[in-house]
């Protein structure tokens, strides 16, 4: 799923006024892996290249000097990992702070969103990475039809936090 979707699911579907925060984990598990991956190009002197196909972007990151970016992907997309970090966390601002911290949920909520959205030819999500590499077989966010029910989603949620739930 594309990074402005993942922003706009945190903040319709966790409770309480829109946060940056909500919107820095909704995006984090991508944003870690793509920014070190842009970074490391940058410190290099080189650019990014621009991908025509899906194909050829994956034929890239096979590459060997690029292979650590499919290896990251595995563990920023692991609800393992993710739990293993929020735990704590979450804990700590619930039983000392008396508050849920709703926010903690928006990376796990953009890696089961990715989860079907996400095919094994492009950034498969191994969700249970490192006990086990089980992905599941999407149909690519890229599609139009995804593409575009998901905006739709998006908007009919946003319009029944807005008008329904709050009358």
């Amino acid at each position: 799923m594309d990074i402005m979707a993942h922003s706009l699911w945190s903040l319709v579907l966790l409770p309480g006024k829109p946060t940056i925060a909500k919107v820095a984990l909704g995006i984090a598990p991508d944003v870690v892996v793509f920014a070190l991956s842009l970074s490391k190009q940058a410190i290099k002197g080189k650019m990014q290249p621009g991908f025509k196909t899906r194909t050829k972007m994956m034929n890239w990151y096979h590459r060997k000097e690029n292979k650590w970016v499919l290896n990251l992907y595995k563990y920023t997309h692991s609800l393992v990992i993710w739990t293993a970090v929020i735990l704590p966390i979450f804990l700590y601002f619930y039983f000392v702070r008396n508050i849920i911290p709703w926010f903690l949920l928006a990376a796990p909520i953009h890696i089961l969103m990715d989860i079907p959205t996400h095919d094994n030819n492009s950034f498969p999500v191994q969700f249970l990475t490192p006990f086990s590499k089980v992905r599941i077989n999407g149909m690519h966010w890229s599609k139009p039809l995804i593409f575009i029910g998901n905006y739709v989603l998006i908007i009919a949620v946003f319009y029944f936090r807005l008008f329904v739930i709050r009358k």
